[in-house]
């Protein structure tokens, strides 16, 4: 009898320590758990602005493969097919693939990434030539042309264009990119 009485009251010690234990540890936490609340709403609100990255100038390297390159006379010379970084992570250049028939005979072309001009903006399409008579062909023109140019546009993570100095011959006549072990 004596060790059962032992053995209990052992019990009940252990689960009022037990006990002294959890409030000790739950009594800070309510009067900390107040200003963390409001400090954890914070801290996921600025994640959430920091996780989406779109109008914050940041652009995301798939998007730049594919986009179109102009040379300076606002005429397609290739697209972007590759964007290549060194080892820290910076941006050093892109390829652009110039000349081929769906892809069938074309080349890469390496240019500085700091060569490229970047626009948000589509290019221009030329004025249409003024028609003789002044009516039909210039009002078609003049409607088509400012609904597409006013069209705002959401962040999309990457430019609309890039536009070089280099002609289409010219990035004929430059030597091909290589990629060693591929």
């Amino acid at each position: 009898m004596i060790r059962h009485h032992h053995f209990m009251l052992s019990t009940v010690g252990v689960a009022m320590l037990a006990t002294a234990a959890m409030a000790q540890t739950s009594a800070p936490t309510p009067p900390s758990s107040a200003p963390a609340a409001p400090a954890a709403t914070q801290s996921s609100a600025s994640s959430s602005a920091h996780t989406n990255l779109a109008g914050q100038g940041k652009w995301r390297t798939s998007k730049l493969i594919g986009v179109d390159v102009y040379g300076p006379d606002d005429k397609k010379v290739g697209d972007i097919t590759e964007v290549i970084v060194d080892k820290s992570g910076k941006v050093e250049m892109v390829t652009i693939g110039v000349g081929g028939f769906l892809g069938i005979g074309s080349k890469d072309v390496a240019v500085p990434f700091d060569q490229v001009t970047w626009s948000d903006q589509p290019i221009a399409p030329p004025a249409p030539a003024p028609a003789p008579s002044g009516s039909a062909g210039g009002t078609g023109g003049g409607m088509a042309s400012p609904p597409a140019a006013a069209a705002p546009r959401a962040p999309a993570m990457y430019p609309d264009h890039g536009k070089i100095t280099l002609t289409k011959d010219q990035l004929k006549a430059a030597p091909s990119v290589t990629y060693s072990g591929t």
